[in-house]
């Protein structure tokens, strides 16, 4: 009993590390949205201007995440993990002094680069750090702390801008990501990686692994697979948060306070879902069965939606389920890819499958937001039922094609 219960704690000490560092990624992502508007009076911009900001570091954050991927199998999951968050927080700090759009533009692009090692680093850590049997909960706690890191960003970024400034505000969140990277830094002993745990097992640096090259991982059949799969993930989620309230009003006649609503119960269903989903995964063990349920679930319920003349409690109540199933996938779908991923590449793996995220995340609202223009708004829910469907096409497929 003291060994599990010692056990536990040390779990509990290494996710905290790692769910701050996660939880100040996913806010800073989102707390840039919000100062927008401030920004335009501040700056004089266009909103075309402006929305470059959240586009430049979106994009540096998934093209860049391979290389972090490479850099954490070659260096370790911990050097990469403090540097990106104090070079993040840096840059966000930094941008409080910013005398121009042009300078924030730069400050984003770094701070893109900075963002972009949490998922390779912190798979790599969880990976070889938590016990098997508790690693479906870990996966699922790690996610969960991204989802509540953007869910209390704008609410923050604001109270903080009206308490102060908007200056102020983003010194005050960058210092924060430098004192959590310090903790990391002098608490990071109980992290262990893919690195030192394979140079201990095998006697010899672990530069030396038999591992496969980044090429050819990323062209595997399987790899491909997965990144499609989490495209395809990401697409229907960022389908969900950008257009769904447009398309609920469009095609229901509801109010705009009922689709947000609605939109509101998905994404606090995703949450909770995501730790039940982290549970099932431990229990279960089948992610690939949990992974189709899941999208079976999904696709039925906007099936449903599309459907014309529903009553807003009622598309309240289906977008509830929706979240819950979309967010218990999450973990099924990375205990999948850490099922398929070979010795050594842990970091590569999580880095370019994470791209998928980022590439889906860019597409949705571009696609989405053009098919409510042809005013065509009930195909939203078609297609992401579609999404769904092809979701589980790729999740059979790649379990049809084996290992790497």
């Amino acid at each position: 009993m003291a060994g599990a219960a010692k056990l536990m704690s040390m779990d509990s000490r290494i996710l905290s590390l790692i769910g701050s560092g996660h939880f100040l990624s996913h806010f800073y992502q989102l707390s840039l949205p919000p100062l927008l508007l401030v920004w335009r009076h501040e700056f004089g911009a266009s909103f075309t201007a402006l929305g470059l900001v959240i586009t430049l570091f979106a994009l540096a954050t998934g093209l860049a995440q391979i290389t972090a991927g490479i850099l954490v199998d070659r260096f370790g999951a911990k050097p990469l993990l403090v540097g990106g968050l104090i070079a993040e927080g840096i840059c966000i700090a930094a941008m409080g002094f910013a005398n121009s759009l042009e300078a924030i533009y730069v400050l984003a692009v770094l701070a893109g680069f900075g963002n972009s090692v949490f998922h390779p680093a912190d798979y790599a850590i969880l990976n070889s750090s938590i016990g098997e049997e508790r690693m479906g909960k870990a996966f699922g706690f790690h996610t969960f702390s991204g989802h509540l890191g953007g869910a209390v960003a704008p609410a923050t970024i604001i109270f903080l801008t009206a308490l102060f400034d908007w200056r102020l505000a983003m010194m005050a969140t960058g210092m924060v990501g430098i004192a959590v990277a310090a903790l990391i830094f002098t608490q990071g002993g109980i992290l262990a990686d893919e690195k030192t745990s394979l140079a201990k097992e095998k006697g010899q640096e672990a530069s030396a692994i038999d591992s496969p090259s980044t090429w050819k991982l990323m062209l595997s059949r399987r790899m491909l697979y997965f990144f499609l799969f989490f495209l395809i993930a990401s697409v229907t989620s960022s389908g969900v948060h950008s257009f769904s309230v447009v398309a609920l009003v469009n095609v229901h006649g509801i109010s705009l306070g009922n689709a947000s609503t609605a939109l509101t119960a998905f994404l606090f269903a995703s949450a909770i879902g995501i730790l039940v989903g982290g549970v099932i995964a431990d229990r279960f063990g089948r992610h690939d069965t949990v992974a189709i349920i899941a999208f079976v679930v999904t696709g039925l319920i906007f099936i449903a939606v599309s459907q014309i003349g529903l009553e807003a409690a009622l598309l309240i109540a289906l977008f509830t389920i929706a979240g819950l199933s979309q967010g218990i996938l999450r973990p099924a779908r990375d205990m999948m890819v850490r099922a398929g991923a070979p010795k050594g590449a842990m970091g590569r793996v999580f880095g370019y499958v994470s791209t998928g995220i980022a590439l889906g995340s860019g597409i949705a609202p571009v696609a989405f937001g053009w098919i409510v223009d042809q005013g065509a708004s009930i195909w939203v829910f078609w297609l992401l039922a579609v999404f769904c469907v092809l979701g589980i096409a790729i999740v059979i497929e790649q379990k049809r094609s084996g290992a790497i």
